[in-house]
């Protein structure tokens, strides 16, 4: 029995020596735990890509930027582990229309969003994609509104990756040994101590597990961290011309004769706008020098009509000055004459009319009103009140006649 402890002893003793040998000094990545520390000596020293960091391109232009080369690109990088990302930073009055593209697109290129923060004014979107597709994909995404910003880092793990695989391989064979001499073991405090350096190393086999599968995914899917702005017009309001000064010279029947003074301290172009009642007829178009004069012949103008003069002056990189607006009265013929006293004597026969017309409204109601009471009690007199009024009348009259006999009776009885 002694011999058989003596033995587990030794075996247990050799299986932990053989295993250590893997370890290292160095750490991979800072914050996480992979089990012990490795040797980061380089098992094939050909150099990685290099990290690109780049905001301009070849013109000058923001955002066209260079090229991480892929892992596929180079031959002497086939076995090598490489993670590669990219931060693109892009412009757009609508800034959903880019979002929108990206989203049409991941089924093509084999991508997935893996986070997204979507704001009124920003939209910031993780994406992972194939690597293989990793380059393409950014190039469509550029074409899809203006680039501010670009960049691309590359991550070289190789050492990493194989490291945790030694350390997996080696842990591996001390775990099957372990299994063995447990099988074989007899006393229960070997066997617990047995079980207690298994648990051990399948907490770190799964650990490394986790590790590598992530840095599996990490270098089949690149990322792209997506940022779209979204920006707004700028309005550039130019320094407006000078208003004008008008002047009419001359109008006569048919024609009238305008003097255009421009203040500006530029040449200006000068327009006027002919309108009839408010119509838009017809537009001229002159020039004149800083504090020069500008001559307009308005011709073809009905006689005795009244029109109106828009004028507005503008000079180059400025805007249109304001509205200066003049009124004629073209003069009138002896037709236009003969036909205005026509029409004025027809416009104050049509205004008595229209007054009598308006003084036959007004009193209509009052004649209504007045028929309707004035009638009834009229036929109410005739047939009720007439002969008593006549009777009672005539009863006042012949006591009047008594009574005045009796006084002329009585004077003469007197005398």
């Amino acid at each position: 029995m002694n011999i058989k402890k003596i033995l587990l002893g030794i075996l247990l003793l050799l299986a932990f020596v053989l295993t250590g040998c893997s370890a290292n000094k160095d750490s991979i990545e800072p914050g996480d735990y992979y089990g012990g520390d490795y040797s980061s000596e380089d098992t094939n020293p050909v150099a990685p890509a290099p990290s690109v960091d780049d905001t301009t391109g070849a013109d000058g232009a923001a955002g066209a930027g260079g090229d991480v080369d892929q892992a596929s690109d180079i031959p002497a990088l086939l076995n090598r582990k490489i993670i590669y990302t990219a931060s693109l930073g892009m412009s757009s009055l609508t800034p959903v229309d880019i979002y929108n593209d990206v989203i049409s697109n991941l089924d093509t290129y084999g991508a997935y969003i893996e986070s997204e923060t979507i704001t009124a004014t920003k939209y910031i979107v993780k994406i992972r994609v194939l690597s293989d597709n990793f380059n393409d994909f950014i190039d469509d995404i550029k074409q899809t509104g203006e680039v501010i910003s670009y960049s691309k880092t590359s991550q070289d793990i190789t050492n990493a990756y194989s490291t945790f695989e030694s350390r997996k391989l080696a842990l591996e064979t001390q775990q099957a040994r372990i299994i063995e001499l447990i099988e074989i073991a007899e006393d229960l405090t070997d066997i617990l101590t047995l079980e207690e350096a298994r648990a051990d190393i399948e907490s770190e086999l799964n650990q490394i597990g986790a590790s590598l599968a992530n840095f599996d995914s990490l270098v089949d899917y690149s990322t792209i961290n997506l940022t779209i702005f979204e920006t707004t017009e700028e309005v550039v309001i130019l320094p407006q011309t000078t208003r004008p000064t008008a002047y009419i010279i001359t109008t006569t029947k048919e024609t009238s004769e305008l003097e255009i003074t421009n203040q500006s301290e530029f040449a200006a172009i000068i327009y006027v706008d002919l309108l009839e009642n408010g119509e838009f007829v017809r537009q001229y178009e002159g020039e004149a020098f800083p504090d020069g004069k500008a001559i307009f012949e308005i011709s073809e103008l009905e006689s005795n009509t009244e029109y109106s003069f828009k004028i507005t002056a503008i000079s180059a990189n400025e805007r249109e000055s304001n509205v200066v607006t003049k009124n004629i009265l073209t003069e009138s013929t002896f037709f236009n004459k003969v036909g205005n006293i026509f029409v004025g004597s027809f416009n104050v026969l049509v205004n008595v009319f229209e007054f009598i017309g308006l003084a036959i409204v007004a009193v209509a109601p009052f004649i209504f009103a007045f028929a309707i009471v004035f009638i009834p009690l009229r036929i109410l007199y005739t047939k009720f009140f007439k002969q008593y009024f006549k009777t009672r009348k005539e009863n006042r009259k012949k006591a009047f006649d008594q009574r005045t006999k009796e006084r002329i009776k009585t004077e003469e009885e007197q005398k």
